[in-house]
């Protein structure tokens, strides 16, 4: 008995049909995997904040300055003052500075840090103290950034304007955050350009 097989038109639907899948469920496995990522993102921001807190028990209950946007070669002995340089003996792990959603330049190009300190708050001299801190929940501390800061001051004044520098949209259009109480949160773009209470509460 002769075998009939497919005919043009069968095949073609065949493969339409195959193409409207694949249109339905790439984006659904690319934002699963993004969500992955920034899970992993907030992992190692939360390993951030525990070094943070462990730096400012042993240092007088005083927070890292920002103070640079440093490299992996101030690691072994950082000759500015720099808050991933500062916290990295408690966490001897340069990965954890690497967010899996930044790109290459970010994660290693000029700042080599994808997570920038509050510069609004944590630059100041001389450096600020736990007990300063009025809404510890409510103040950012470090979150996503591409220029090793994520907020910087408006020129010729006291407020801060939240620059998050670069690679601030990459978690689904948003930004994981530490807190400066310890808790991750993400954050849409738009209520970080938009809440400045965020940026600077002491």
């Amino acid at each position: 008995m002769m075998r009939r097989g497919f005919t043009l038109i069968e095949l073609l639907v065949v493969i339409a049909i195959i193409a409207i899948l694949a249109a339905i469920l790439f984006p659904v496995f690319a934002k699963a995997r993004e969500k992955a990522r920034q899970s992993s993102c907030q992992s190692n921001l939360k390993q951030i904040g525990l070094a943070i807190q462990q730096y400012a028990q042993d240092y007088d209950e005083k927070y890292p300055r920002h103070g640079c946007s440093w490299t992996w070669g101030y690691v072994a002995g950082a000759t500015e003052s720099c808050y991933a340089s500062e916290i990295y003996p408690y966490i001897k792990n340069s990965q954890i500075f690497t967010c899996p959603s930044a790109s290459l330049q970010v994660n290693f190009g000029s700042t080599g840090n994808a997570y920038g300190n509050n510069l609004c708050v944590f630059a100041r001299v001389p450096p600020v103290s736990m007990g300063s801190i009025l809404k510890p929940a409510e103040l950012i501390h470090v979150c996503d950034s591409a220029a090793g800061y994520c907020s910087a001051r408006k020129a010729g004044t006291n407020c801060p304007y939240n620059q998050l520098q670069g690679g601030n949209g990459r978690h689904n259009d948003g930004a994981n955050c530490l807190f400066v109480d310890g808790h991750v949160k993400w954050l849409n773009k738009m209520n970080l350009n938009t809440d400045d209470s965020k940026w600077e509460n002491i």
